[in-house]
């Protein structure tokens, strides 16, 4: 029983290591066309584990998102605990002209 618990603690700890360190929220349904993401064309939300240590790559995310409707982020606002377990926090940026 030892073996499987252990077993069970490893693999939940690979999970949260494969997991990518920050992302864009844009998640969809397999087979929809909608979002269930908190990204929209006008706010994106970027999914992240540290601020001080993800910050360029937060940027560099948000950046590229705002580009592609032709306007640059903004920084709106932070929150916690919000996204997945091992990358519970969420940036946003306003897409602005």
């Amino acid at each position: 029983m030892k073996f499987v618990y252990q077993s069970f603690l490893i693999l939940f700890a690979l999970a949260g290591c494969s997991q990518t360190n920050t992302f864009v929220d844009s998640r969809r349904e397999a087979g929809q066309t909608y979002k269930v993401g908190q990204s929209t064309p006008d706010k994106v939300a970027i999914c992240y584990r540290f601020w001080e240590k993800e910050q360029k790559k937060i940027m560099e995310l948000a950046v590229n998102e705002c580009a592609k409707t032709g306007r640059r982020p903004v920084f709106s606002h932070k929150e916690k605990f919000n996204c997945r377990l091992f990358i519970p926090n969420t940036v946003f940026f306003d897409c602005v002209k």
